[in-house]
């Protein structure tokens, strides 16, 4: 079993059907792949399409088990494989046809630890919102220099992993917490000793109302806020113990956390109703060396931003506003 595809499963009845199909119009042989749907307490008829799909594919593994978020279904799909790499699907995504062969040729050619591939976020209409990619241009790096020199994309979902990479590691998701994906790949990519990127797209990821990353559900955005929190702070004691001043990858990390600080302010500034949500914002951030945001984030509109919200009393004036009007 060469290549184990995770696909966690929650409340995804309509986009189901069209992510499994496209795990099965590949170029691998079928006996050299798994499917594990890991259907993670679903309500709706989630776990319904699962079985009917089963009857045509019946090497799909569904694993039925109480909601453990993301994190969680991901952390039982990685229990639970067989393959020697490891491919994460979400249920609403695809993968482009034929594109599997190429990603595991070059995984074992080069004996990987982590292959980065391309991902386009395409609208449900199929209109693409952006492209996300980068290239080693065919160089095989250590996780440090990769940190240091490629701008790489956050999701687990363009990444294939060696599961023994993850397993000699105990490389997980933290569980509990949204944009798990960028605390998961920031440890998993400074570990690694061997990574590689190449520009093929071959994934689509759904841009769809309603996602958490979307979402104008005032409660759904507090916990955003202290996630991005939660994770801009796993991140920066991981730079700090883990990586450290030294290492020419401890720049780049403090500028992704930077990154991290400036989109949560602005969903700080423009999405909750609640003044004392920044208050308390800003007394962690100033506690932590990350207020006044320290860097730049080497995207010219999040350091547009970070320059206005270095501007404390411009941004809780504003802030102020955005409360009064959300109320």
């Amino acid at each position: 079993m060469i290549l184990s595809i995770i696909v966690p499963v929650y409340n995804v009845e309509d986009y189901l059907e069209k992510c499994i199909e496209s795990l099965y119009k590949q170029d691998l042989p079928k006996h050299e792949y798994e499917v594990i749907a890991v259907n993670d307490g679903s309500t709706d008829k989630s776990l319904d399409v699962l079985e009917r799909l089963k009857q045509k594919h019946a090497s799909v593994k569904i694993i039925t088990q109480e909601n453990q978020g993301l994190s969680g279904a991901r952390n039982t799909g990685i229990n639970n494989a067989s393959g020697d790499y490891i491919l994460f699907v979400d249920s609403d995504d695809y993968i482009l046809e034929n594109t599997a062969k190429k990603l595991t040729d070059l995984a074992q050619q080069n004996d990987l630890d982590i292959l980065e591939f391309g991902a386009d976020g395409v609208a449900e209409d199929g209109t693409l919102v952006y492209s996300g990619k980068s290239s080693s241009n065919n160089k095989v790096m250590p996780g440090e220099q990769y940190l240091h020199e490629i701008r790489y994309m956050g999701s687990a979902c363009n990444k294939m992993y060696a599961k023994a990479f993850l397993n000699t590691n105990n490389l997980r998701f933290m569980r509990g917490v949204y944009i798990e994906d960028i605390e998961f790949n920031t440890r998993a990519v400074f570990k690694a000793k061997r990574v590689m990127a190449i520009d093929d797209t071959i994934a689509h990821f759904l841009q769809r109302d309603g996602s958490i990353t979307r979402t104008n559900n005032l409660k759904k955005t507090k916990k955003m806020i202290y996630d991005i929190h939660t994770v801009l702070t796993s991140i920066d004691t991981f730079n700090e113990n883990e990586i450290g001043s030294q290492s020419v990858a401890y720049i780049p990390m403090k500028k992704r956390v930077c990154a991290l600080v400036t989109t949560m302010l602005l969903r700080v500034l423009t999405g909750i109703n609640d003044y004392a949500i920044k208050k308390d914002i800003f007394t962690k951030l100033k506690s932590q060396n990350l207020y006044p945001i320290p860097y730049s984030t080497e995207d010219p509109r999040k350091d547009k931003f970070r320059i206005f919200a270095n501007q404390n009393w411009l941004f809780s004036l504003v802030c102020k506003f955005y409360c009064f009007k959300n109320k």
